[in-house]
């Protein structure tokens, strides 16, 4: 039975999906999560975000910002950019296989645009510098990290103009981002991952020559764990548009046999470079997620 106040927790993501609005759909999953762990083992994790922090005793007077005392009596610090705990970027995949659906759950973009919104509001509540960009086969929307109240907005608007089209580029989108990365940070990649594993272990290898601590948030479609059927299918490739008809026993066998070989792939790349990966699919919570980004958050301190 669920505890008082945590149904939000047990939202499905076809249910979210529905809501139109990202930033109310993001702050539901974050509030949701929040209510279900109660006393939260995360330091940071506030109720409500602020661009300040209390006045600790024994800190210089000079620091307080008086203007916000005069206003509500609060004695609390300006947070600056510098005082941030993490720095961090969202490199979301909007490649046009990532419009894919087989069933009620949201499409892999839906679910994944919906955990950026969530991530930014999340790691934004623990006082870090979150930035943004999109990529399919070039980086797009690019958001340099901040930690200031008006980051959520900005990060939410951009993922919002964010549209699947085109062919993916896990490397050419890496290294328009690598451009931008001045210091040591973590970086989150959320993908479908139907890219060359070698042009994916390249993208990887140059975030973490960059001194990035990488987390691979890989987002499928529940079917995409085993693919079965009969009779006769035709097929559309969403990102070149070519159409072909198979046998979906063949189409069946092939599929799964190179997603295995794929998946193996991935993995040991990822154990290679010590990038966390994570298995996303589109019918599992969005707090399951989140939780392991807290994870490796608090490893990194």
């Amino acid at each position: 039975m669920a505890a008082p106040g945590s149904t939000l927790t047990f939202l499905r993501p076809e249910d979210l999906a529905r809501i139109r609005n990202l930033h109310l759909a993001a702050r539901l999953i974050v509030e949701g999560m929040h209510a279900g762990i109660h006393r939260s083992p995360y330091h940071g994790f506030s109720a409500e975000f602020s661009e300040f922090r209390p006045y600790h005793p024994g800190e210089s007077a000079r620091l307080i910002d008086w203007r916000k005392y005069a206003k509500s009596d609060a004695t609390v610090v300006r947070l600056f950019e510098d005082e941030t705990n993490l720095f961090a970027h969202l490199l979301l995949d909007t490649s046009a296989s990532m419009r894919f659906c087989s069933g009620r759950h949201p499409a892999k973009f839906e679910y994944a645009r919906l955990l950026c919104a969530s991530l930014a509001w999340l790691l934004l509540r623990q006082r870090d510098a979150v930035g943004f960009a999109a990529f399919d086969e070039r980086l797009r929307h690019y958001v340099a990290p901040r930690s200031a109240g008006v980051q959520l907005r900005a990060i939410i608007g951009r993922v919002d103009a964010a549209e699947p089209s085109g062919a993916t580029s896990c490397a050419a989108a890496i290294e328009g981002l690598a451009v931008h990365l001045r210091r040591r940070g973590m970086t989150v990649l959320v993908s479908d991952l139907l890219d060359d594993a070698a042009a994916v272990e390249r993208g990887l290898r140059h975030l973490r020559f960059k001194r990035q601590d990488v987390l691979l948030l890989w987002v499928r479609d529940p079917l995409e764990r085993r693919f079965q059927g009969d009779g006769g299918l035709r097929l559309r490739d969403l990102e070149s548009g070519e159409t072909m008809s198979l046998d979906a026993a063949v189409a069946g066998r092939f599929w799964n046999e190179g997603m295995q070989e794929h998946c193996r792939a991935i993995e040991a790349m990822c154990r290679d470079l010590r990038v966390d990966l994570v298995h996303v699919f589109t019918d599992e919570p969005f707090q399951k997620v989140l939780s392991e980004v807290l994870r490796k958050r608090q490893r990194l301190f």
